[in-house]
This record gives structure tokens, C-alpha cells and sequence, in this order.
């Protein structure tokens, strides 16, 4: 007879075995036939905002510094080719009854522009591309017409370029931009990466009836949770129209000082907990509230067959965090890890948690949440474009999707952690004295015991 442990053991891999057979089957090929296809609840989420501001969900950019001998003409056509390859990069977006429905339409054309400023003093070529770059980040495309992503070449010298490539929202996210970049470089170089096996259409369809199933379980939990939201962060009247969106200051930390900060905890605390509980500190204080929401970002990317699909995959979820006077920053700690696991084990689409929640809304001002927090990966290098050295080409983009976001993301042994800012809640001289600040705070906090 098995040892009861080993029964046990026994039954709870029956029991997983049976859970994954039961499981819905993964992401499947819809028909396409031409008509309207349903959005994803991410693209439903990014369309409804903008319908009251058109800045809710800033363009998503890329940007490649390229020396060597650039073939325009190569260029251009690899662009065509990769706009042909994403059905999202070529697919327009109707409303009917009320909701959002995307089309795809194989015959949209694929941007490309080339700006020479060779001809410029060499010492003004680079700011003057930056600038270039920063003004077509802000481009407002036609999604009822597209097309919805441009891609320019500003020329510095004859063996210095870079590639500036501007997408909206809807179409794209950062993680898709890795993709994009991936497939530009292999492109680029005359190999032809294998075909994505589904299309973001089917995405959106297998995730709305995912969502569908999860929601009478999950919505609950919301429910209580957000429960007496207390009062916006910053002042709950609709903030005023800025000629600039937004601003960002930057600083770097060190990353012992991150994990000095993780030492605090007691228990096992993970670098997105640390800075995510110290920006709590740190909006606790800017503002006196103690009952504080910050937005985090989840990732829909969770099956093998969505990996090389390009598409808006960020959903966004609140974290409600209690910061009672006398707490320790340990308890504070213990407090967000759990918090946070729970927030994602009952993720729901936030624009369903609103609507569903019965959260109220105030015009001008984000629901649930004004402030968020963004943890980032460690950035790889880019991929090889042939006989031509690529390198990321830092560029600084002030879209304020909403009024105050912390990005924090590694880079070797530093943490670069950025403030975006909106410029109708905040003066750009407060935005730029936030990063010395936090970096005086986490100084602090990981000090205590």
C-alpha cells in the first residue's frame, strides 16, 4: 500500500492532470471573411479613452541608432514587409452600436519618411533629430482610416542613421516593439523569422471569452476591495489643458541600493515590491493620504503561441495600499507582496472593473487610480542588422497617460528610474526635483529596522 504522503502526492497529480485536460484550449485561428472583428478588451480600453482625451494613451515609439552603410531602398521594403506580416499594423478600427470592432485591410500603405541633416553643423544634427523625433512621437493617427505606424530615417552623416518608429497604442505595446525590432533587423538582413501561428484577432476573440468565464469568480473580489475609494490623489478637479503633455526626469541608483531595500522585508521581497511600496512612501507624503491606489501593468502574454504576435497586450490593475501612521516600512512591505498577489491572481480587464465595479467617474480624472507604477526588464541589446552596428538610440518622450508614473527599469548594476509627470498637475520644476527625492527616500527607508 503507497504511504499516505504518497497517496497525496498521488491525488493532487491526478487532480492536475485532469485540470489541464479540462483546460480551454489555447489561442485558435478565427475565420476572417473581411467583416468586423471584436476587440480585445485592451483595445477597447485605449479606444474609449481617447473618444474624452485624445492624450489617454500616448503612441508607443522605437528607436535604433545604425552605423554603417544604410540601403534606404532595402529599408523601406523590409518596413512594407513587416506592416504585411502584423495583421494589427494594418488593420482600422469602426464603431458600431457603440462598441469598437477592428477590420483588417491587407492594402493599407506602410509610412516612410527620410530626413537629411547631414547638412547641419555636425554639432546640431543629433539635437535636431532628437527634437524631430520627439515632435512625430506625438503624431495623432486616423484610426478609423489608418495607417496607424510611421517609421523615419533621419540621416547624420552618410554612415550614421537612426530609425525613429512611431506606432498607436492600439495597435502596439512595448513588448510588441521588441517583436517589431526583432523582425526589422531579420528582415533587414534577408531572413524571414517564422510566421506567427495566430494574429492578434484571435487574441482578442479567445480573450474576451477567457474573460467572460473569470469574471462572475473575480469581480467579487473587486467589488470589495475598492470598496469607499478615498478622494484622486492630486485634487479631483479635471486637469487643465498643457501646450506639452507631460515632462520626465530621470536619475540613476545604484542597485545594492535596491536590494538594501529588499533586505528590509521580512520575508522574500522581489525588486518590483521595494520600489512599488516605496513609491507608496513617497506619493503618501507628496499628498497626506494614507489610503493610496497605484496602477501596475500586467502582460496578457501568457501562452507560447502569442510570443511573436504584435498587439496591445497591457492591461492595467489598481493596488490599494493602506499606509496607517507608525507602520514600518518591513510591515509596509509584507503588505504590497500580498497585495499584489492578489490583484493579479484576480485579474479582470480594467475597463470590465470599472464598468462592473460601479466605480465612479469623474471627468478629466483617471478612474481608481492617478498615479502608477511601471517595473521593467533589463532591455536586450538589438538584434544584428546585417553589415551594420545597431544600438538603442535614448530618446525622451513626455506622453502623461496619467498624472504622476514611476518607470523603473535595470540597467547592469544601476536601477534607472524615471518620473513622467503631467504638466496640468504638476510644475516642471516639481517634476524635476522628484528623482533626487525618491532617491533621498530609498536612502532612507533602506536604513530601517
Amino acid at each position: 500500500m503507497p504511504l499516505p504522503e504518497q497517496a497525496d502526492r498521488r491525488r493532487e497529480l491526478v487532480a492536475k492532470l485532469l485540470a489541464q485536460k479540462a483546460a480551454p484550449q489555447g489561442v485558435t485561428p478565427i475565420p476572417r471573411d473581411g467583416s468586423p472583428l471584436a476587440c480585445s478588451h485592451e483595445q477597447r480600453r485605449i479606444w474609449l479613452a481617447q473618444q474624452s482625451d485624445p492624450t489617454a494613451a500616448p503612441n508607443v515609439t522605437l528607436a535604433v541608432r545604425l552605423t554603417g552603410p544604410l540601403d534606404l531602398a532595402r529599408l523601406a521594403g523590409t518596413f512594407t514587409a513587416l506592416i504585411a506580416r502584423h495583421e494589427v499594423l494594418h488593420t482600422i478600427y469602426t464603431l458600431i452600436d457603440g462598441e469598437p470592432y477592428q477590420t483588417i485591410r491587407p492594402g493599407l500603405p506602410a509610412p516612410f519618411e527620410f530626413a537629411d541633416l547631414s547638412g547641419l553643423p555636425e554639432a546640431d544634427r543629433e539635437p535636431t533629430a532628437l527634437a524631430l523625433a520627439r515632435t512625430a512621437s506625438a503624431e495623432h493617427f486616423p484610426v478609423t482610416s489608418g495607417p496607424l505606424m510611421r517609421l523615419t530615417v533621419y540621416r547624420i552623416s552618410p554612415s550614421e542613421h537612426r530609425l525613429f518608429l512611431v506606432c498607436h497604442h492600439i495597435a502596439a505595446d512595448g513588448g510588441s516593439l521588441a517583436i517589431v525590432a526583432d523582425d526589422l533587423a531579420a528582415l533587414y538582413s534577408g531572413t524571414e523569422p517564422p510566421a506567427p501561428s495566430v494574429q492578434y484577432a484571435d487574441y482578442a476573440a479567445w480573450s474576451a471569452e477567457r474573460s467572460a468565464r473569470r469574471l462572475p469568480e473575480r469581480l467579487p473580489y473587486w467589488t470589495e476591495r475598492l470598496r469607499g475609494l478615498p478622494p484622486p490623489l492630486f485634487g479631483g478637479k479635471p486637469a487643465e489643458t498643457a501646450a506639452r503633455s507631460g515632462a520626465t526626469r530621470m536619475i540613476r541608483v545604484e542597485r545594492e541600493t535596491v536590494d538594501r531595500l529588499r533586505r528590509v522585508a521580512e520575508g522574500p521581497a522581489t525588486p518590483f515590491v521595494a520600489l512599488c511600496a516605496a513609491y507608496a512612501v513617497l506619493l503618501q507624503r507628496m499628498t497626506g493620504h494614507r489610503d493610496v491606489n497605484v496602477g501596475i501593468v500586467s502582460a496578457s502574454r501568457s501562452r507560447r503561441e502569442l510570443e511573436s504576435v504584435v498587439g496591445t497586450f497591457i492591461n492595467m490593475i489598481p493596488l490599494r495600499v493602506a499606509l496607517p501612521a507608525g507602520q514600518t516600512f518591513a510591515a509596509l512591505l509584507t503588505r504590497v507582496r500580498e497585495t499584489a498577489a492578489g490583484a493579479l491572481a484576480n485579474e479582470i480587464p480594467f475597463d470590465t472593473l470599472v464598468s462592473k465595479a460601479g466605480i465612479p467617474r469623474i471627468p478629466g480624472v483617471h478612474p481608481v487610480f492617478q498615479a502608477s507604477f511601471i517595473h521593467r526588464e533589463d532591455p536586450k541589446p538589438p538584434a544584428g542588422w546585417n553589415d551594420l552596428t545597431a544600438e538603442v538610440w535614448d530618446h525622451e518622450v513626455d506622453d502623461a497617460t496619467l498624472d504622476l508614473t514611476l518607470s523603473a527599469t535595470p540597467r547592469g548594476d544601476q536601477y534607472e528610474l524615471a518620473f513622467t509627470g503631467r504638466l496640468a498637475r504638476f510644475s516642471p520644476a516639481e517634476i524635476h526635483a522628484l528623482p533626487a527625492t525618491f532617491a533621498t527616500l530609498l536612502t532612507e527607508l533602506a536604513e530601517t529596522r
